[in-house]
């Protein structure tokens, strides 16, 4: 009990990102609307799913450091989408290619905070590419946009994000944005080779390598499964499995629990708020819900999988159906399943397992 009541609350007292958090909300909504007004209704919520993640990650970058991110996070996100429809009408391939996308972005989260953030934006845009060109049929094209859109609403929301915080310091209510953080050295792709390549020279203790091992026995068989059938059960455990496989046992455990938890205490949400409020209501909660999760993101992901999941699954219980609430409770118990799995046929290295090795940066990798 003592664990699953962590997993849910997470470290309510650790200082909370609320202004970063409510911006990357407000990019979310800001990116969906503008995809909608274009014509791209198809990809409004992945674009903001996009600028959500890429906003949270500039509120928390330091100013020195917004370059090196940015960069090469916008190849990250251009590459996800041409890769994933490489692999379309091709499972193998498919498969194989995913294996290589994820097994880098594990491998990048060594560096620290670029590879981190960069893996976990390009992995994410990579997931949702997958899922919209082989579940929804989704142009290459208008992933793209989406992935684009996403990016500079949130580019928007970190400027006004910083631009708050500044004048809160000069009102003395707030701490200063970041300190002066010098450039890393060299570039970002050399670092990232060095990185991959001692990683995989001591693949047997280094818990990144294990990672994405582990994260490639779970994710490339998911990959081609959801090619060959076109699935969303198999999408969303694709989704699962992903986010909850963490470089330590302990993690990948409590963000089974979380996510599980999650899903079942929206599907209970949804379907009380649905009955008994207005629709906005339960938009409301969700967006609120979504605002703590990011909030607390680097250290629980409950908030965050319990907003989100109310997002996807109200609109089918708001027009009579419970079908996509099954759906995802079942996708998430599989997913859940699978990376629990491959935790314990590849587990951790116990040297950095034991010594706290797993940070909150690393926690920090949730897609949807």
């Amino acid at each position: 009990m003592s664990r699953l009541r962590g997993a849910l609350a997470g470290n309510v007292d650790a200082p909370a990102v609320w202004l970063t958090a409510s911006f990357a909300l407000v990019g979310l909504v800001i990116a969906a609307g503008v995809a909608a007004s274009v014509g791209l209704a198809d990809v409004a919520l992945p674009a903001g799913f996009v600028a959500a993640i890429a906003g949270v990650a500039g509120g928390l970058v330091p100013p020195g450091l917004t370059r090196q991110v940015t960069v090469p996070a916008c190849v990250a996100v251009a590459l996800a989408p041409a890769l994933a429809s490489a692999g379309e009408g091709r499972p193998v391939v498919a498969g194989l290619l995913s294996a290589v996308v994820i097994a880098v972005a594990a491998l990048a989260q060594q560096d620290v905070p670029t590879g981190m953030l960069v893996g976990a934006l390009g992995s994410t845009t990579y997931v949702l590419a997958v899922g919209l060109g082989l579940v929804r049929d989704v142009p290459l094209s208008h992933t793209l946009i989406a992935g684009g859109i996403g990016l500079v609403s949130a580019v928007v929301t970190t400027v006004a994000a910083r631009a708050v915080k500044q004048w809160q310091v000069r009102r003395g209510g707030g701490a200063a944005v970041g300190p002066g953080i010098p450039p890393l050295p060299g570039w970002f792709v050399s670092r990232l080779l060095s990185g991959i390549g001692a990683a995989l020279r001591d693949w047997r203790h280094n818990p990144y390598a294990r990672l994405a091992l582990r994260r490639v026995v779970v994710l490339a068989p998911l990959v081609g499964v959801l090619e060959a059938r076109r699935d969303p059960v198999a999408l969303y455990a694709l989704v699962v499995a992903f986010s909850i496989t963490q470089p330590t046992t302990s993690d990948t455990l409590d963000r089974a629990l979380a996510r599980t938890a999650g899903v079942i205490g929206a599907i209970g949400v949804t379907v009380v708020i649905g009955a008994l409020a207005p629709d906005w209501v339960l938009v409301v909660f969700a967006v609120v819900a979504m605002v703590g999760g990011l909030a607390h993101v680097l250290r629980s992901p409950f908030l965050t999988s319990l907003g989100t999941t109310v997002l996807t699954i109200a609109t089918g219980y708001l027009a009579g159906s419970s079908i996509p609430a099954v759906n995802r409770l079942i996708s998430t118990v599989v997913g859940a399943l699978i990376g629990l799995l491959a935790t314990v046929i590849i587990p951790a290295p116990k040297p950095q397992e034991q010594s706290g090795s797993s940070t909150a940066a690393d926690r920090g990798t949730d897609t949807e």
